[in-house]
């Protein structure tokens, strides 16, 4: 009879282990997904006429704090957002956005890239900063990035301080929304592309002896590019 009992009581545990698993795994968070910036699937083409002698200089992007961390965050009404745990960058956002900026901006001036190579002061170095203002994400709907940019070239007293704001649509989905992202980004650094290719095509104004510079070169100025498609 204890043998039968013991029997029993074992073949009880079992089940209740058995159970406890599957109640453990059915409680168990999805895996993350990771999503990035860099992957651009309609390229921008740089002009092969310009000359890569000049290096795009671009500092740290600034974003805001509500988006500054790994998870997503999506906008819930205007007033509300979501963060979400499962949903994730590769990298901190501000350099998805910097990569992905820079990518693009290289591609369309037509040179090579530097970030803190020592190189920052060279004639032929243009600094860019970026100041994200607002990074929105509506999903089903649109993808908004509002960004206040600047381009210096390092000789030249002349600063270029410009504002894009994109809002894309996007159809359902996370992976849509961070493409509609990309797409907004990718628009943005083409303007800085083009902005560094005017730069460099226009006589560099001294800060050390404006006098010498031709009036017509002093009145001339840069301006602000259209966004494209």
């Amino acid at each position: 009879m204890k043998l039968i009992q013991s029997r029993v009581w074992r073949a009880i545990a079992r089940i209740a282990t058995v159970m406890g698993l599957a109640a453990l795994s059915a409680c168990a968070s999805p895996p993350a997904r990771f999503y990035t910036l860099g992957t651009d699937s309609e390229p921008t083409r740089a002009n092969v006429t310009v000359s890569p002698a000049f290096r795009i200089d671009m500092r740290m992007v600034k974003v805001p704090v509500s988006v500054a961390r790994s998870q997503l965050v999506v906008q819930v009404d205007a007033a509300r957002v979501r963060i979400l745990e499962d949903e994730r960058w590769a990298s901190p956002l501000a350099d998805e956005i910097r990569n992905a900026l820079l990518a693009a901006a290289t591609r369309q001036a037509g040179g090579p890239d530097t970030y803190r190579s020592g190189h920052a002061e060279d004639a032929r170095t243009y600094q860019v900063s970026v100041d994200v203002q607002r990074f929105e994400s509506w999903p089903g709907s649109h993808a908004l990035l509002d960004v206040t940019w600047s381009v210096r070239k390092s000789n030249d007293s002349r600063t270029l301080t410009c504002r894009s704001i994109v809002s894309q649509p996007v159809s359902a989905g996370y992976d849509a929304l961070v493409n509609g992202h990309r797409v907004a980004v990718r628009r943005i650094g083409t303007q800085i592309g083009e902005v560094v290719r005017e730069f460099s095509a226009a006589p560099t104004v001294s800060a050390v002896a404006p006098a010498r510079i031709p009036a017509s070169t002093r009145s001339s100025a840069l301006l602000c590019p259209a966004l494209a498609g």
